[in-house]
């Protein structure tokens, strides 16, 4: 039986409005944590590492090294580590035919999530 659901929500940003309005614009910002140093991305308030709550925003580069990657009928998604960041983060890959496993973030289009664009393959001849 399939059945489609959509959905219509604001998220509350609240702490996190710093991280929300940088994705808009298609920037990655992370959280780095005040008392062990782990940076995250996707933010935590709270650190996972060290449960520490105090911390600084850092801009990464968006940069993202594919860990894994699940191809549906429909969409691409991958597990990815932002450069720069200490954990991964799931997202939808805009350009699923290119197999590389190098992306950067993109700001969202119509769909909520983190989008990746992957990269060409470099011709290095």
């Amino acid at each position: 039986m399939k059945r489609i659901l959509h959905l219509e929500y604001a998220q509350p940003t609240g702490r996190l409005a710093p991280h929300f309005e940088a994705l808009d614009r298609g920037h990655a910002l992370a959280r780095r944590c005040g008392g062990c140093g782990h940076v995250a991305f996707p933010p935590s308030l709270t650190c996972g590492t060290c449960g520490a709550r105090d911390g600084a925003w850092v801009a990464l580069s968006g940069r993202a090294a594919l860990i894994q990657r699940s191809d549906t009928p429909d969409a691409a998604y991958a597990l990815v580590r932002f450069d720069g960041a200490g954990n991964a983060a799931m997202v939808r890959l805009k350009n699923p035919e290119i197999t590389t496993q190098r992306g950067a973030l993109l700001p969202p289009e119509n769909e909520a999530g983190l989008w990746l664009e992957l990269e060409e393959p470099r011709n290095d001849d």
